[in-house]
């Protein structure tokens, strides 16, 4: 008799994995569990500064005084797992070069940096026409590998004093900021997609050795992508 039970039993189980695997079968917008993909495209980026009103006769409200989106470019790739026909999840990274105007109290100074960013975003899609509309939110971190600029402070890689004892250069700038990006696109149905995200850093990228001064980068971009299934 216990045999039997356990025989009924793991049929019941397949028979309800079957008929699963049919209701997911026959939806039109069924995907592989795991897919990749390609984007690239353009992007604006900036900084967001704010100064603690009594520091302002301090160098660096004296010096930079505001900073002008410059246009740059962002290629990446990303995996992404479906959860269900509408919910997924991807790992996104991303090569940015990224350009800014730092404006100064008698010139201006224009500045490059070289990073890459690598988000989670989670993802929902809204089925529309032939295609789907998707929005995402995502953490994610930015690595600076490359900074330049033509003259005056760099706001990644500003040497601020030489350790006489260890010799150890210091800095009162980082080259690592994480944020919040948000994002929107359409997938169209041969599978190549448009979207248009924000990115915005959250860690102020000023250390303490400048208490009280802030500066928050910030990129949008503009990108074209194909899903490959």
């Amino acid at each position: 008799m216990k045999r039997v039970f356990v025989l009924v039993a793991i049929i019941s189980f397949f028979n309800s994995v079957y008929a699963q695997t049919e209701v997911w079968g026959d939806d039109d917008d069924h995907r592989q569990t795991i897919s990749w993909g390609l984007q690239g495209g353009g992007n604006i980026s900036s900084f967001v500064m704010r100064v603690d009103p009594l520091l302002r006769d301090t160098l660096i409200m004296d010096s930079v005084l505001s900073a002008t989106p410059g246009v740059g470019v962002d290629v990446g790739a990303f995996f992404e797992y479906h959860i269900t026909r509408r919910w997924s999840v991807q790992l996104n990274g991303r090569l940015g070069m990224d350009r800014t105007t730092l404006s100064f109290s008698t010139h201006r100074s224009h500045m490059l940096t070289l990073g890459t960013d690598f988000s989670l975003p989670v993802i929902y899609r809204v089925p529309i026409s032939s295609g789907n509309l998707f929005f995402s939110v995502a953490p994610f971190c930015h690595f600076v590998f490359y900074s330049y600029v033509d003259e005056g402070i760099n706001l990644y890689r500003r040497q601020v004093y030489t350790d006489p004892v260890t010799g150890k250069v210091r800095f009162a700038l980082s080259d690592i900021h994480a944020g919040v990006a948000l994002a929107v696109g359409y997938e169209f149905e041969n599978r190549w997609q448009l979207q248009l995200d924000a990115r915005m850093g959250i860690t102020d990228i000023l250390n303490l050795e400048t208490p009280g001064t802030y500066v928050y980068p910030y990129k949008v971009s503009l990108l074209v992508g194909y899903h490959f299934q």
